[in-house]
């Protein structure tokens, strides 16, 4: 299929199902260690997160962040990169001991999640404003006394850009996370948006106070993309890239202040990480049918493709990256393409498309 022919709207792939509510079809495990007291706030600050590039992750395990904090083979440790675990424990909120793994190295940074599918938010969309309120204050409140750095918001659902009410509620719950407490912390958001509510053909307005909300409270937008290979595979490089940064080009397009700052320095796309036996509202592979070489190159061909369009040169985002969800085997692709396309790797004078600058680690075969 060409670029030309391409509508960067319309998911294609029969085994595709990247435009679904996968937190809301396919909950996620919490594989985190419980907390055996709930946490007590001792005063913690949330850390500040000035870094201009950074990865996201979403739903990990310890086995993972393990992975991921190797000094050796794990995610680069260089000034201006920032690395975000964003996690849903549902009723929970919080967990003080997946803080402390997370702070083990100081460029990563916890982001429990405000997720409206969990059964304490039930009814999140017809509720009044003080319940919104007190909903988001509690959170902020549980969340600061586990050692969060940021929140996350999980998830903007596909009815998004064809209802403004819930373009007004989301708004209000961002707004009420994001309001200091007691003491004048602040935790800012990682916000993330459904493939349908990333899409900007089913946006029924403009939606400008509900971007404005975003960029407000917010330091990064992520765009779920949950593809399988069959989907990755099936187009080119240009037709993914339009598909990935439609959202993007509309804000850019629009040249509304909050929207073209989200598009510049907020903008993430993400890729599904998952790898297991058979079909899931995460998409991803199913291992029974795909191997993890095949696997592993589609994963380089996305980077590859998101790094390459505008807009997505410093922001990268995978999940769920837990592995009750996806084979750890996949774990060690993720962080060598951040360390090759970061200059983490020795002897490196310029960022490489794909690993070992070698074009077949990035194609379908």
């Amino acid at each position: 299929m060409s670029a030309c022919a391409f509508d960067p709207s319309t998911p294609v792939g029969g085994d595709d199902v990247g435009s679904v509510d996968p937190s809301a079809t396919t909950p996620p495990p919490d594989d985190s260690p419980p907390d055996v007291t709930p946490p007590v706030d001792d005063g913690y600050v949330p850390k500040s997160m000035t870094a201009t590039r950074f990865g996201v992750f979403y739903q990990i395990s310890g086995d993972v962040l393990d992975t991921y904090q190797d000094p050796d083979h794990g995610l680069p440790q260089i000034q201006n990169h920032a690395w975000l675990i964003t996690h849903s424990h549902a009723v929970a909120f919080a967990s003080r001991t997946l803080a402390d793994h997370v702070h083990l190295r100081d460029d990563f940074y916890y982001a429990p999640a405000f997720d409206v599918w969990d059964a304490s938010h039930k009814g999140w969309e017809t509720a009044s404003d003080a319940t919104l309120a007190k909903w988001a204050h509690d959170f902020r409140d549980a969340a600061i006394a586990a050692h969060a750095d940021l929140f996350t918001f999980n998830e903007a659902p596909s009815a998004t850009g064809a209802d403004d009410h819930v373009r007004i509620q989301i708004a209000r719950i961002l707004r009420y996370l994001h309001e200091p407490d007691a003491r004048g912390r602040v935790l800012w958001g990682v916000v993330y948006l459904t493939e349908a509510a990333a899409t900007p053909s089913n946006y029924d307005s403009s939606a400008p106070d509900f971007f404005a909300a975003i960029d407000e409270t917010s330091i990064a937008l992520v765009a779920e993309h949950y593809h399988s290979n069959g989907f990755i595979c099936s187009l080119s490089e240009d037709a993914l890239g339009a598909h990935y940064f439609a959202l993007r080009a509309w804000f850019v397009a629009s040249g509304d202040p909050a929207k073209v700052d989200l598009a510049n320095s907020k903008f993430t796309v993400l890729h599904s990480a998952r790898y297991s036996d058979g079909a899931s509202g995460w998409s991803g592979a199913d291992a029974s049918k795909t191997t993890l070489a095949d696997f592993q190159r589609a994963l380089s061909r996305v980077s590859k493709v998101t790094r390459a369009t505008a807009g997505g040169l410093n922001r990268l985002s995978f999940g769920p990256t837990t592995t009750s969800l996806t084979d750890p085997r996949v774990q060690p692709r993720i962080t060598a393409l951040y360390r090759w396309h970061y200059l983490h790797t020795a002897a490196m004078d310029q960022e490489l498309p794909c690993i070992a600058n070698d074009g077949g680690n990035c194609s379908c075969k």
